[in-house]
């Protein structure tokens, strides 16, 4: 009888369902805890499986930014040059907790590139991750390209999904 209602007992206790990558991302923003540098958007792969998410910022907006407020001429003139650039600021996201660093993706014609790294210890291969976006739905194509020694495209894998802004409304304060 006791073994009985110990069973009962558990079957009472409220059963919590797994939280999905939106809930993830939806409690760190709610939170204020997104990376200051890279929250204009939020990207999630179309696989409901995976509890990744990435969020980025445009150098532009910055740029945009600082001039408007005038600390982009207090700069000095590399930092002034290095955002006239256009790049991409990258944060990764894994059941809500930020990886390590922030990624930078220079422009490359209709995408953007991270920096190339090497695959293997003997060099032969090497791998870098692209970014496409349809900036009219927000559908992007995430790709690691393997190149060989020479930098030459030779393979990728490629997953898929859609962002969307991130709401101003509360206002993010994590970072690096």
């Amino acid at each position: 009888m006791r073994t009985l209602f110990v069973f009962g007992m558990l079957f009472l206790l409220p059963q919590t369902q797994p939280q999905t990558v939106r809930d993830y991302y939806n409690e760190i923003y709610k939170a204020g805890g997104l990376d200051r540098m890279a929250d204009g958007e939020v990207c999630f792969d179309d696989d409901p499986k995976l509890d990744t998410f990435f969020i980025f910022g445009q150098s532009k907006h910055m740029r945009e930014f600082m001039l408007m407020d005038g600390t982009f001429a207090k700069l000095s003139k590399p930092m002034q040059a290095q955002l006239k650039k256009d790049f991409l600021i990258v944060r990764g996201y894994n059941k809500g907790i930020a990886f390590d660093n922030n990624e930078f993706y220079e422009k490359d014609g209709a995408s953007w590139i991270s920096e190339t790294g090497p695959l293997d210890k003997a060099g032969t291969k090497k791998i870098r991750v692209r970014l496409t976006i349809n900036w009219e739905t927000l559908r992007f194509k995430r790709s690691v390209e393997i190149l060989d020694h020479d930098s030459k495209y030779v393979s990728e894998v490629a997953r898929f999904g859609r962002c969307e802004d991130v709401s101003p409304t509360i206002q993010q304060h994590g970072g690096s």
